[in-house]
């Protein structure tokens, strides 16, 4: 489990350094609403810049006020702008809670936040959605939205519910930040998912491949039946030298007494021989 905290310009400029050695990870409010440099947050890249400098994984949340899909699109468009050339170790989140979400249809909300999490998927990022336990359980509480990372908030002891990130206060304090600021349990090793994929900036990594082994040369069908002709070409003359190496042969003896002999010899048999003088 790891220790966060999520920001935005509520906390005005923040002593990264004082705050790296107290958490984890941050997530940074990028801005709000539709794609318009008025409504990107005031403090995002110098927060973004800073955790960057710093080695402090950080992920992003856009405060939304959709209450349609063209308005959802722009929104995605605002995320796009503002996360080009950062390298998010965490999830961008879709932050739904807004009073003009209220009174929007579960399948009317849904819509919007399945379109924004589709659009940024297939531009390659990791995606959430926010918001408190009250409206997970009576508003987002269709099955389509469990393919995305889920962020609950909830200021208890417990979540009592399933997921990857827990906003547990809102009125946590960390050296480095004047006043209150919201403080985060994570579930999930998000930086090991997405840098895995290849997701939010990240290079994906490659599998290692084992070496292809060396394929021996073809050889020439018709020279390799030469050569085998060859070969039983001169085992037949080595086998001939051989037998006659081997021929039975006739050994004449001299003995005490003149006269021939002959003497059959078999194998295994042994021959023993004295000197003596031959006797005419």
């Amino acid at each position: 489990m790891k220790r966060g905290i999520d920001v935005s310009s509520h906390q005005g400029v923040i002593d990264w350094e004082a705050v790296k050695g107290n958490i984890d990870y941050a997530i940074i409010r990028c801005g709000y609403g539709a794609d318009r440099e008025s409504q990107d947050d005031i403090y995002f890249k110098r927060n973004a810049d800073e955790c960057t400098r710093l080695g402090i994984p950080f992920g992003v949340y856009l405060y939304s006020y959709a209450d349609n899909i063209s308005w959802s699109d722009s929104e995605v468009e605002h995320v796009l702008r503002l996360v080009k050339g950062y390298q998010l170790e965490y999830p961008i989140y879709y932050d739904i809670e807004d009073k003009v979400q209220a009174n929007l249809s579960n399948e009317t909300l849904t819509d919007i936040v399945v379109n924004f999490c589709e659009k940024l998927e297939q531009q390659g990022y990791y995606v959430g959605v926010y918001a408190n336990l009250n409206w997970w359980n009576t508003k987002l509480n269709s099955n389509r939205l469990d393919a995305y990372a889920k962020w609950v908030a909830r200021y208890n002891t417990v979540l009592g519910y399933d997921a990857g990130m827990w906003q547990y206060t809102s009125s946590g304090t960390i050296a480095g930040i004047n006043g209150n600021v919201d403080m985060d349990y994570c579930y999930v090793d998000y930086p090991e998912a997405i840098k895995k994929a290849g997701l939010n900036g990240f290079p994906k990594e490659e599998t290692p491949t084992e070496p292809i082994p060396e394929i021996p040369p073809v050889t020439d069908v018709n020279t390799e039946i030469e050569n085998l002709k060859n070969e039983i070409e001169t085992l037949k003359k080595e086998n001939e030298q051989l037998q006659e190496t081997c021929q039975e042969k006739e050994l004449i003896f001299t003995c005490e007494k003149a006269g021939t002999y002959y003497i059959e010899l078999k194998e295994q048999d042994k021959l023993f021989y004295e000197p003596g003088v031959i006797q005419k």
